[in-house]
């Protein structure tokens, strides 16, 4: 899972910077997990989801795993 969520995570930058490309190929959990972590709610709403069903989607596995590697990175797109 760690490799798979690293992944996601260099991803995630790469949206946050307005590169959505490769989204189309994700899985909705894994979409979920890098439009979270890139703090890209404008496409969390394009789903249609709010937060709390992104979140649920995720499970417990994987949202303590974005807590933990985001918690204290700030706002990707500022960096």
């Amino acid at each position: 899972m760690s490799d798979q969520l690293d992944h996601l995570d260099a991803m995630a930058l790469r949206v946050a910077k307005g590169d959505e490309k490769g989204l189309g190929s994700l899985s909705r959990g894994e979409y979920l997990y890098v439009v979270l972590a890139a703090n890209r709610t404008d496409l969390l709403a394009e789903g249609n989801d709010t937060i709390a069903e992104a979140l649920a989607r995720l499970g417990d596995d994987w949202t303590y795993e974005l807590i933990e590697r985001w918690r204290y990175k700030g706002n990707p797109t500022k960096y």
